[in-house]
C-alpha cells in the first residue's frame, strides 16, 4: 500500500512539473516568436478575450505569413496552450 501511494505521489509530481515546464516554454516562445512581427502589447490585448480555438486560429494564421519565424507543431501547441490559459 505504501509503495502504491509513493508511486502515485511521484507520478503526480512529475505531471505537475511537466505542466509548469510547458507553461514556461509557452511564455518564452510567445516572447521570442510573436515579437518578431509586433510588440507584446498587441498579444496582451487579446489575452482573456480569446479561447483556445481562437488562439489556435490566430497563431496558425500568423505563422502562415511569409516572414513568420519557423515554428514546429509542438512549439505551436505550447504557444497556443500558454496564450489560452492566461488571464488579464
Amino acid at each position: 500500500m505504501r509503495r502504491c501511494c509513493l508511486s502515485m505521489a511521484i507520478a503526480v509530481a512529475v505531471c505537475l512539473v511537466s505542466v509548469w515546464a510547458f507553461a514556461a516554454d509557452g511564455e518564452a516562445l510567445v516572447q521570442s516568436t510573436c515579437t518578431k512581427c509586433h510588440d507584446l502589447g498587441r498579444v496582451r490585448a487579446a489575452i482573456g478575450v480569446k479561447d483556445q480555438a481562437a488562439w489556435s486560429t490566430t497563431v496558425a494564421r500568423m505563422l502562415a505569413k511569409p516572414n513568420a519565424p519557423a515554428v514546429g507543431a509542438e512549439e505551436q501547441a505550447s504557444i497556443v496552450g500558454w496564450l489560452s490559459t492566461q488571464k488579464k
